[in-house]
């Protein structure tokens, strides 16, 4: 998983806004929360695997990756679907 070559972001403390270059008309993308985190996660590392982004966010919250795996896949998806990241 890594950010599409044709996004342009930008983020601060409590948030990261995304935004499709490559399509006409798209409009920014606000990612608040764990969802901004996720985000500056792939951005530090440049590409990563879903079971290790999983892995570093279990370990980072002290929570069971088996517990947050659906949230994140779900949320990847979604930034996959928007043209935000590339699987």
């Amino acid at each position: 998983m890594n950010i599409a070559d044709d996004v342009a972001w930008t983020s601060n403390e409590l948030r990261v806004v995304a935004m499709d270059l490559s399509s006409p008309g798209a409009t920014p993308y606000v990612l608040e929360d764990s969802a901004a985190l996720i985000w500056r996660e792939i951005a530090a590392t440049g590409r990563i695997r879903v079971d290790e982004l999983t892995r570093r966010l279990s370990e980072q919250f002290d929570i069971e990756a088996a517990r947050i795996q659906t949230d994140v896949e779900t949320l990847l998806a979604d930034l996959v679907a928007r043209r935000l990241l590339r699987s």
